[in-house]
């Protein structure tokens, strides 16, 4: 029984101190073609599920929130499932892109338009559109929390001390 415990409680000091396996990716856009309206330049990070599945022939990941700014304005977007997705291949975004707020109330459409090979930011609010140069970069993971340490730590001291009990155990002399 001391055995069963002593494993249930290393599993579960393992399974919390787990870090989430959420993805983010960098990316910047700016102008380089208006088709009318003001220019845009923005920049900031996605946050994707951890989920990966196959949309169109590429490998994809739903994005669960963006964060970064728009024209200055910082972009005001809700966490959860967006229905769009991050992913592989020649675009980063699939042909539905992404549409978020930013701060000033400002509707963005950001997206990849097949039928042109180019990545599109349309604002509302004022009204804009125009052809974009984007890019896309992985974020390096940070540096695990301290508690995170803290919890394996303490998981690594209770196995090592249920395997050190159990080397000390006498046998009966024969």
């Amino acid at each position: 029984m001391k055995k069963l415990s002593v494993g249930t409680m290393a599993a579960i000091g393992m399974a919390i101190a787990s870090p989430a396996s959420a993805a983010q990716f960098g990316f910047t856009f700016d102008t380089n073609e208006r088709l009318f309206g003001g220019a845009v330049t923005g920049s900031g990070v996605f946050t994707t599920s951890d989920t990966a599945m196959t949309i169109a022939g590429r490998t994809a990941f739903a994005i669960t929130s963006i964060t970064g700014m728009v024209n200055g304005n910082a972009i005001a977007a809700p966490t959860g499932s967006y229905g769009n997705y991050f992913t592989t291949g020649p675009a980063f975004l699939d042909g539905s892109g992404v549409i978020f707020n930013d701060t000033s109330g400002g509707r963005i459409d950001f997206f990849f338009q097949d039928s042109v090979s180019r990545y599109r930011v349309n604002t509302f609010s004022p009204g804009s559109s125009s052809f974009v140069s984007a890019s896309s970069a992985r974020v390096a993971a940070p540096v695990p929390e301290i508690t995170t340490w803290a919890m394996m730590l303490a998981g690594f001291g209770i196995v090592g001390a249920s395997l050190r009990r159990r080397t000390r155990r006498m046998v009966p002399a024969v």
